[in-house]
């Protein structure tokens, strides 16, 4: 007997250390395989975000850059969201970039980039991207005092999303920093400091928007303070934002620009590198000549119906397990991670850069899941996250077609799984059953939250598209590589316009259905040329703007064949007896009119006295054309407000203003003098109308909810050739034609 207990003894005394040994070299191998994997991510950041980033100057820093730098400078940002402005500001300031654009960045979206706008372009992006990484390490801290995961797997989550954070860097965007205010809010709100995150989150949704969506959060979490914060500080920073860059420049960005995002058509819609629902349903149900010539179908009512029922099938379950009260931290964490994923997931044109977000999701959701026990569900949260940050996108290659557009959005489906799984782990305990749940008052409420949507959102998506699709048979060409067209001229039957490619803005002559492009060493914007004339005018942008003098019906000019007219001048117009040239002249972003007489009697020497300015500063004038008789219409602002259209003769300084109720742009006279075609706003999208000059009747043109703008008449004074971007995308205008006069 004591033999037997004595070897029970022994082992009882063994057996412990021996297990505790295992767990040991078991935390060992752990520890050192997060330590293999955190230095392989950390050597894939520095060498395919960081260094990329730091040697080039890529898109999209310019844009932010660039807006920062006129700022900065003192310039008007009232024609911020003009495409063509912004290039030629570009030229200007010699950012060596073929395209910039502001387009869908809110103004305030500047400021960010503001401190580092006096340095060279490249050095304010390398100073950008040293103080990302230290925003990087900021949320990462948060994260670790937010969670019990330890600095080692908080940094490989970090780290683990490649492809946004790679993305993030090369184009030097400002996700990082939305992040940080994404965590920080979180931080706050889990403090029990409610005002503070709505704050927070308010400076977000100035910067990108969606995060002021986190109203629906604490409005359903019945969080009023924070709320409170959120509405505050929103209308706080959007006042402040007027103040800072002009009234004008913030109603465009509000009227104008922000209701093209949140229908689905900010951007290329058609473009399945979003990878976003609503892409997939435009490229597959909704036909447009260049940029999706060949859907599965063309059935813009279904794309109409599919697209809310997508949105509002992922918002309304989210809505239910969110609950009506808040909960207890952890389970609150998984919440707002959940969230932050419902925005990415609900986002019409996402792009890489902003699933760096999911970082902040992944953590707290897989801290929440550590924490239960759920170790399983948590290595399934990884690696659906890492899924979606790895960059699958580039597997996909060509454009696919039709129903084969399904197999080539791989982010949005990994985005799916993620997305269903947090719904699987974030669902509460329902006492009763299901079918008892789905019978409560509860259930039928949602239902009816869901129907709201639905109903709502198709029939706004079915008033949008009224129109949309009918100037598609009045196309003038089909050019897949112009992603832009826009000011054109005519003279007998040549059309010469401006056409944004890949490689920046050229002038284009379409005879017949033949495309010439006019090749320069730099953009050219704004042809024109009298009706019956041998000559023709374009303005060349680089320091500095010149309008150049070339010959028609000659092979196409090049530098060596054009004359210079006029330097530091912009947007030519000739009058229709080729005696006046009216032009703009642009000091820090606000235009002033010009003229000079083209048969001045006075010598060579003296033509430069030929030029004289018309309009006073209190006006910024931003286009002009001549009537029959020599009188010039143009369109300015009064004192930072709306534009209007003007009037005066070249040779007096009287000027008439149309005080027009609504306002007005792009004005062009017929051939025969009679009739004045112009743009006029309305209820945030340029329409064009017409006007009898001699009994002063106007009639509208156009109806849809799109731009149609910068029309042009033909020799016959009856038709007009103008730029719509109906079905493109906001001010991605394509050329059609159309007839004005009976």
């Amino acid at each position: 007997m004591e033999e037997i207990k004595d070897g029970m003894q022994a082992h009882s005394s063994t057996g412990p250390p021996r297990i505790a040994s295992r767990t040991s070299r078991k935390q060992l191998a752990n520890a050192i395989a997060e330590d293999l994997i955190l230095a392989l991510l950390a050597g894939v950041f520095v060498w395919h975000a960081f260094l990329p980033g730091w040697k080039s100057l890529n898109t999209d820093f310019p844009d932010y850059y660039l807006a920062a730098r006129l700022y900065r400078e003192g310039s008007s940002l009232a024609q911020i969201y003009d495409w063509t402005w912004v290039q030629r500001q570009k030229d200007h300031a010699a950012i060596p970039r073929p395209i910039v654009t502001f387009t869908l960045l809110t103004p305030f979206s500047l400021l960010p980039v503001l401190p580092f706008s006096s340095l060279p372009a490249l050095s304010a992006k390398r100073a950008w991207l040293v103080l990302n990484v230290l925003l990087l390490a900021l949320v990462g801290y948060l994260l670790c005092r937010m969670s019990t995961l330890g600095a080692r797997r908080v940094a490989i989550i970090v780290l683990l999303a490649v492809e946004p954070l790679s993305v993030n860097f090369i184009c030097g965007q400002e996700y990082v920093l939305l992040l940080l205010l994404f965590t920080i809010a979180a931080w706050l709100y889990f403090k029990n400091r409610p005002l503070a995150s709505g704050l927070t989150l308010a400076v977000g949704g100035a910067l990108k928007i969606y995060p002021a969506l986190f109203l629906i959060f604490f409005l359903r979490k019945k969080q009023w303070r924070a709320a409170v914060g959120l509405v505050l500080g929103s209308i706080g920073l959007w006042l402040l934002s007027a103040g800072l860059f002009g009234v004008e420049t913030i109603r465009t960005y509000l009227v104008e620009v922000l209701p093209w995002p949140l229908r689905a058509e900010g951007q290329d819609p058609y473009d399945i590198a979003w990878n976003s629902f609503s892409a997939v349903l435009h490229r597959i149900f909704i036909a447009e000549p260049e940029l999706n010539p060949h859907p599965f179908v063309h059935l813009p009512a279904l794309y109409a119906i599919l697209q809310p029922f997508c949105q509002a099938t992922i918002f309304v379950p989210l809505l239910w397990l969110l609950g009506s009260s808040r909960l207890s931290d952890k389970r609150e964490q998984l919440h707002w991670g959940t969230f932050v994923a419902m925005l990415l997931i609900l986002s019409t044109n996402p792009a890489p850069y902003d699933f760096v977000a999911l970082i902040l999701t992944t953590a707290l959701a897989v801290d929440y899941l550590m924490d239960a026990g759920r170790t399983r569900e948590a290595a399934v949260v990884v690696w659906l996250y890492a899924l979606v940050c790895f960059p699958l996108s580039r597997l996909v290659r060509g454009s696919p077609e039709g129903w084969r557009t399904l197999l080539a959005v791989p982010r949005l489906w990994a985005m799916t799984g993620l997305w269903i799984c947090l719904l699987l782990v974030s669902r509460p305990p329902i006492p009763q059953s299901l079918w008892t749940w789905l019978k409560s008052r509860e259930a039928a409420v949602l239902a009816g939250v869901w129907l709201a949507l639905v109903v709502t959102a198709t029939t706004l998506n079915l008033i949008q598209m009224r129109g949309e699709f009918e100037n598609y048979a009045t196309r003038l060409f089909v050019a897949p590589e112009c992603y832009l067209d826009t000011d054109p001229a005519l003279a007998a039957e040549k059309v010469l316009f401006t056409a944004m490619a890949n490689d920046g803005y050229h002038t284009v002559e379409l005879s017949g259905s033949r495309l010439s492009w006019f090749s320069f060493a730099t953009d050219s914007f704004h042809p024109t040329m009298p009706q019956n004339s041998s000559l023709g005018w374009i303005e060349l942008a680089s320091r500095h703007s010149r309008i150049v003098r070339f010959a028609l019906g000659t092979a196409p000019p090049s530098l060596e064949t054009m004359s210079i007219e006029v330097d530091d001048a912009e947007k030519p117009a000739v009058s229709m007896d080729g005696k006046w040239l009216a032009f703009i002249r642009e000091s820090r972003g606000r235009g002033s009119l010009w003229v000079k007489d083209l048969q001045p009697a006075v010598p060579d020497a003296a033509k430069r006295q030929a030029e004289r300015p018309l309009s006073g500063q209190e006006l910024d004038v931003m286009e002009a054309a001549f009537d029959g008789a020599d009188d010039i219409i143009f369109a300015a602002a009064r004192g930072g407000g709306q534009p209007a259209l003007f009037q005066m003769r070249p040779d007096r300084t009287d000027i008439l203003d149309e005080s027009a109720s609504a306002p007005r742009r792009y004005p062009a006279v017929s051939p025969d003098g009679r009739w004045l075609a112009f743009s006029q706003r309305d209820r945030g999208s340029w329409q064009l109308w017409v006007r009898d000059l001699r009994t002063r009747v106007e009639r509208r043109l156009t109806d849809s909810q799109c731009n149609s703008t910068v029309p042009a008449w033909y020799a016959d004074s009856k038709h007009l050739v103008y730029a719509t971007d109906c079905g493109r995308g906001y001010g991605l205008g394509a050329l059609c034609k159309i007839q004005a006069v009976p």
